[in-house]
Order: structure tokens, then C-alpha cells, then sequence
């Protein structure tokens, strides 16, 4: 038999079972994955990089190095997690490895280098400044002076809505200030001017420049002082020309900033004046968006994925013919700040679902800890569903996540509870 391609994951997070379903059962692939020891699906992998629970960076460089160096014929390199993608870009062009530019995907995990290319290109986004985490109260209404309020204050290096808060006006900006500057390592924030309107994301696979849209996918976000994803469906419910001006955008975006190779996922707002860019993931989209690709096109995005890091070729032109059958969508579960003691309905949601082609997922259990919801982290599970559209999906998704209920409530006097354990090691 010939020797099969070793694809090499660093570090999965959350909500990527189908990732590692597709990779696993591909006979023309090794996988190896480096994860916390700890993690449940480490086992999967047919190469397992056991890391320790802090996972420094040059722990995991030196660990993935090792299994890179030691391999034979074709190697590619994939990371889901914002935080890691600056070790896959030196792993990436340490061993010259298939891919978009290492100093493209370096500078994506700075989001004020990014929301300054797009100006510059002209794509249009909200007015914003780059801060300093550390500028001195008293000197704030100034680095944000010539913009409107509401304002959305985010580090520039953080990922999964941490830390993203807004600002009503100015008397919030110092708190909101604060708040942001727990979240970044790098020191740097970004205050945006809010906009208005529908969430949507772009799914896009781009060779050598050429970029395609897979799916356009409808969000459903908080809107408060804290933004966190608690739904997904596609395809997006876009007429025409809206539609047309989206593919267009996204495309220009990725051009901005120099991303020629690979999966992405491109955040935007409908806002009255059109759409307006949020951000550029140079990875496959999570919350299982991929999951709903696959459902409702038959086109398995981890597959491309995969096929583009190790340098394979990638049909463009049968991708842009895709066409969508029905609708899918995602819905996450919540619960009151407090200690989980029941969680009901999960019997009676199970029995709603069709086994094929639809899943319900917990990520908590009774005795567990759980915060109120101010990231996408503080999720307690989802459900995806389908539909003949994606209206249909949405409804069917929302009416089955409805029968599931967590019970909470106060620690009791010299109660211990468990701290919720990451998603990554609730997996079997």
C-alpha cells in the first residue's frame, strides 16, 4: 500500500467532531493531531501529540516540528483556532509547506491590521481606531474622538467574542475600555462604530487567488453589552442583488489582505447602507457552519481543506456549480448563571431528531458551573436540524432546543462545584 499523506491539526477547539469524522475515515491520510493530553478525541488520531495543559507555544512548535521533520512525502498543516495560526504559518514555511502566505496569516490574528487594509482597499466596513490597552483614562475620549457612538471596543488579538463589549455612549467607554484590555495579549484594542443590521457570515474556498463561495450563512447574536453567536442557518436568505454585492465583498476582502490559498470564513453586517465588513478568518468557520455547508450541498468543506494543505488539486469550477437542496441550522443552549443540577427534555429532543442527518449535543452536566453567556464559550450545547428550507431548518432547530431545559441555581454554603470542562474533553 503507499505511504499516505500526513496531515498534521494543531489543536481542534470546539464544536470540530466532523473534522476529525472526515480525516479519520480518509484511507489516504495519516492525521495527527496535537491537543491537550487530556482531550477525548486525541485517541482518534492515528498520530497523537500529547501536550500539557498550558500548551506553550514552543512546547507546541517544538512537538509539531518533531512529527514534521520526521515525516516522509506530502504534509500539510491546518489550525481552527485564531490563536494558533501564527505557529501553523512558521511550521508552514519553516518545512515550505502548500498554503496561504505565512505573513498573511501572521498578520490575520491582528484584527486592526486588518480592518486598516480594508480601508485602504476601500471595502467597505465602520469607521474605527486602533488603541493601546494601557492609555490612561483621562486620555480615551480622545483616541476614539471623530467617531459616533455606540462604539464596540474588542481586543485586536482575541477570538470567540471575548472580550468584544460596546459602548453606549462616553460615560460607558472607560468600563467597556477596561474590559477589552483583560482579552489581549498584545496590548492592542480596536473601537469600532456599531452597525446596525442582519449577521452574516461567508464561506469561501480561494486557489491561487480564485476565490469561490460555498455558502452565505445567517447568524443569530446578542445584542447587548456582550456579543455571542447563538445560532447559525444556511443558505442565507439573500435576494439577488443583496446577494450578488455579499460573494463581492467577501471576495474583495480576502483580496485586501492578501489571502490566496485555502478555506475562510468572512464576517459581515447588512446594515441600510449595505453591507459592511466585520472581519476575515483565514479558516474553516466553526459553530459547525461546515456541518451545515455539507448538509444542504453534499460539499464537505473539511475535505477541501484538507486537500489544499497538502497541495492537492481543488475543482473551482465544479464547486461554483453547487447548488443548494434544502436548509440546515444550529441552535445553542443557554442556562441562568449557577450550578447545573437538572438538565430535562433531553429524551424527548433525541426523539425529535433524525438520526442521519441531524445531532444534539451537551457540553455541560449537573454539578457543573456555568456563567452568565458573554462568550461564545459559555454555550451549554446545540442542536442542528434541516429543512426543506433554510426557514424550515430554523423553526425545526428552535422548536427541538426549546424541549431542553438547565436547571441552575447558587452555590449552596461550602459547596464546591466543578468547573465546566472544555468542550474538547466532553467528547467521546
Amino acid at each position: 500500500m503507499d505511504a499516505k499523506d500526513l496531515l498534521l491539526l494543531v489543536r481542534v477547539g470546539c464544536l470540530r467532531e466532523q473534522a476529525l469524522t472526515s480525516w479519520t475515515a480518509r484511507p489516504d491520510l495519516e492525521l495527527a493531531v496535537a491537543e491537550s493530553a487530556t482531550a477525548a478525541y486525541l485517541r482518534l488520531a492515528e498520530r497523537q501529540i500529547p501536550l500539557s495543559p498550558e500548551r506553550p507555544a514552543e512546547e507546541v512548535y517544538q512537538a509539531c516540528r518533531a512529527v514534521l521533520a520526521a515525516a516522509d512525502g506530502a504534509k500539510g498543516v491546518i489550525g481552527f483556532l485564531d490563536s494558533t495560526l501564527p505557529l501553523v504559518a512558521r511550521l508552514a514555511e519553516e518545512f515550505g509547506l502548500p498554503g496561504c502566505s505565512p505573513q498573511t496569516l501572521q498578520h490575520l490574528t491582528d484584527k486592526a491590521w486588518a480592518r486598516g487594509r480594508f480601508a485602504e482597499s476601500g471595502v467597505p466596513g465602520p469607521g474605527f481606531r486602533t488603541l493601546r490597552a494601557g492609555t490612561a483614562a483621562g486620555n480615551r475620549p480622545a483616541a476614539v474622538a471623530g467617531l459616533d457612538y455606540p462604539l464596540i471596543l474588542k481586543p485586536a488579538d482575541s477570538s470567540a467574542g471575548r472580550g468584544v463589549i460596546r459602548a453606549a455612549g462616553p460615560e460607558e467607554l472607560d468600563a467597556a475600555w477596561e474590559t477589552a484590555a483583560r482579552f489581549t495579549k498584545s496590548g492592542v484594542l480596536l473601537a469600532e462604530e456599531e452597525l446596525i443590521g442582519e449577521e452574516i457570515s461567508v464561506e469561501t474556498v480561494t486557489v491561487a487567488g480564485r476565490t469561490v463561495v460555498l455558502a452565505c450563512t445567517e447568524k443569530l447574536s446578542t445584542r447587548g453589552e456582550a456579543f455571542v453567536e447563538l445560532g447559525q442557518a444556511t443558505p442565507a436568505r439573500l435576494d439577488g442583488a443583496l446577494g450578488t454585492e455579499v460573494r463581492e465583498i467577501a471576495t474583495a476582502a480576502l483580496k485586501a489582505v492578501g489571502f490566496d490559498h485555502g478555506i475562510a470564513h468572512t464576517e459581515m453586517i447588512l446594515t441600510q447602507a449595505g453591507p459592511r465588513i466585520i472581519e476575515v478568518n483565514p479558516r474553516p468557520a466553526g459553530d459547525c457552519i461546515m456541518d451545515l455547508v455539507r448538509l444542504t450541498t453534499g460539499v464537505n468543506v473539511y475535505d477541501l481543506a484538507a486537500d489544499l494543505a497538502l497541495g492537492r488539486p481543488v475543482d473551482l469550477d465544479a464547486l461554483e456549480r453547487t447548488a443548494f437542496t434544502g436548509g440546515a441550522a444550529i441552535r445553542f443552549l443557554t442556562g441562568e448563571p449557577g450550578v447545573v443540577r437538572r438538565i430535562d427534555g433531553v429524551a424527548a429532543a433525541a426523539a425529535r431528531l433524525d438520526p442521519a442527518r441531524e445531532r444534539m449535543v451537551l457540553l455541560t452536566r449537573p454539578g457543573d458551573t456555568v456563567d452568565a453567556v458573554s462568550t461564545n464559550l459559555h454555550r451549554l450545547g446545540y442542536v442542528i436540524a434541516v429543512g426543506d428550507s433554510t426557514a424550515a431548518a430554523l423553526a425545526r432547530a428552535e422548536e427541538i432546543a426549546a424541549l431542553v431545559t438547565v436547571t441552575t441555581s447558587a452555590a449552596a454554603q461550602g459547596e464546591r462545584p466543578a468547573h465546566r470542562l472544555p468542550s474538547s474533553e466532553c467528547w467521546t
